[in-house]
Formats: C-alpha cells, structure tokens, sequence
C-alpha cells in the first residue's frame, strides 16, 4: 500500500489524483459539448474551456514527474531538477497501484471459490 507519510508517497498519490481529476473533468467537458451542441457559441466556450483543463493537468503531471530541489546556503542558491527521479516514482506507484488490485481480485476470487465449495458441501 502506499503511505502518504513519505515524501515519495504524496507525490504517488498526487499523480494519482491529478490523472483522476484529468479524467472526471475530461467526461464532464465532453458531456457538456454534447448536452449543448445545437448552440455554437456555447460548444465553442465548452471546448475552450476543456482545451484549458488539459492545459492545466499536462502542467501538472509534468511539474509532478520533475523532483525539484532548492538548497540555500552562504554559496548561493542551488536548484536542481531531477526528471528521472519523479518518472521513477510515478511508475512506481502506478505498479503498486496495480499490484493492489490484482491482490484484491485474486482474495476476491479465492473468498467466492471457498464460498461455493461450502454450499456445495451443504
């Protein structure tokens, strides 16, 4: 499972977010061009809009893949942008992600096998 406690994992469970959030508001701008596609003016703002919600969730699985870091010190100021770091941890929690689901399928499946072996005994 993963934890929000570590730094790792809020940053797994941000990506997950954004990438939920991208898709419900995606299904909602979709909706909308359809429930109002007999009035343009209305199907041109829907979709400008929706261009704008891509926009901001492109930006923000990106700002979510760099780890970014800024140290201060007597020197200067240093910042450096690790992109390999950040895509690590996203597929790292995109697996876990994965491997939890498959875990709860597979408990589901053996909970219904052990279920209907006892009424068969019954």
């Amino acid at each position: 499972m993963i934890t929000i406690t570590t730094p790792d994992g809020r940053r797994a469970w941000a990506f997950i977010a954004i990438v939920g959030g991208c898709i419900v508001f995606t299904a909602f701008a979709a909706v909308g061009v359809y429930l109002s596609r007999t009035v343009p003016d209305h199907v041109f703002f829907l979709a400008l809009a929706a261009h704008v919600q891509v926009l901001v969730g492109t930006t923000g699985l990106a700002a979510l893949l760099v780890k970014r870091t800024i140290r201060a010190g007597r020197d200067g100021i240093e910042i450096s942008d690790d992109a390999a770091a950040g895509a690590q941890v996203a597929a790292g929690a995109a697996q876990a992600v994965a491997d939890d689901l498959a875990s709860a399928d597979s408990t589901r499946a053996r909970d219904a096998e052990v279920k209907s072996e006892a009424t068969g005994r019954l």
